[in-house]
């Protein structure tokens, strides 16, 4: 049985519909309904990309617009704050994209966005720093071949843990096509061992990251580091519920969303207690905690 349209709401398998009546034609309020349905296992989500693709948006487009129109685009760097940040550091590198995966911006599962510190080391040409090309650079990227210790193979650790529950076929190498990854710094001053930033970048960065977040959209937010966690603090309206210490609903942009705080990886100690690898069960037992509730949360109950 294939899924029509039809007037007021969204025809499905087996004749059960989604109601979008309330949006009043409004297309971001329909396909949120429409991908809470899909997470809640009541659309095709073949049908329901279909549908988000009818709108024309996207979001690398709309990221790139907002770059540009504030001077944080790589190959357009006119930022108001370029001097200080730059002043003293013959190594600076100017602004790299988030990277939005083509599967985040489909939708295809739950949004989930992680927001690090700076990038730690900028490429040199400003094209290898666009949206697109980080991208194409990311998904193109052998994840098991990274370094398993070091922080962006544990963040597509952590991807996995969380996504595979709505997704049980997901592999760990797979994961990088379903996450994005943000930066509360968007310029880097290139340190030896990718040394974080100074806090200068970090200060006059805020201002640009709620405008990101509101066009990254994300349902399940993961902080990585004090730099990132601040950055939350600042921008979040409410909490609306404490799981425990690292975890809680919060209302962000508007919208409920699930925030997860860990540690950098580069925080040995406290990052590997906080993961809590059981070795008998091959298990990350600290991140099945949380995807545990992150997928309830998800499908509409209490965390």
């Amino acid at each position: 049985m294939r899924p029509r349209w039809r007037s007021g709401s969204l025809a499905v398998w087996q004749g059960r519909s989604v109601d979008i009546s309330y949006c009043r034609g409004y297309w971001s309020s329909a396909l949120n309904e429409l991908t809470r349905a899909h997470w809640q296992g009541r659309i095709d989500y073949q049908w329901m990309w279909a549908s988000q693709k009818l709108t024309g948006i996207s979001v690398l487009a709309t990221l790139e617009s907002y770059y540009q129109e504030n001077g944080i685009l790589a190959t357009n760097f006119s930022c108001r704050h370029k001097a200080e940040c730059s002043s003293n550091c013959a190594t600076f590198t100017g602004p790299k994209s988030a990277y939005v995966s083509s599967g985040y911006e489909k939708g295809l599962l739950p949004r989930l966005l992680f927001l690090s510190l700076d990038s730690g080391s900028g490429g040199e040409l400003c094209e290898q720093r666009l949206p697109s090309a980080v991208r194409t650079q990311e998904e193109d990227r052998d994840v098991l071949a990274l370094p398993k210790n070091k922080h962006w193979f544990r963040t597509h650790e952590l991807a996995w843990y969380i996504l595979r529950a709505f997704d049980p076929r997901l592999k760990i190498e797979d994961a990088k096509k379903h996450f994005a990854h943000a930066n509360s710094a968007k310029c880097c001053m290139n340190k030896q061992q990718n040394g974080m930033a100074d806090s200068v970048l970090f200060r006059n960065c805020q201002g640009y990251l709620k405008r990101e977040l509101e066009i990254l959209d994300p349902k399940i937010v993961v902080s990585q580091g004090d730099k990132a966690k601040n950055a939350i603090q600042q921008l979040l309206e409410c909490r609306l519920s404490t799981i425990d210490k690292f975890s809680s609903i919060i209302r962000l942009n508007g919208k409920e969303v699930f925030w997860l705080h860990t540690y950098h990886p580069r925080r040995v100690g406290e990052f590997y207690q906080h993961r809590r690898f059981n070795w008998e069960t091959r298990e990350a037992e600290g991140w099945v905690f949380y995807a545990e509730r992150i997928h309830h949360f998800i499908m509409g109950g209490n965390a």
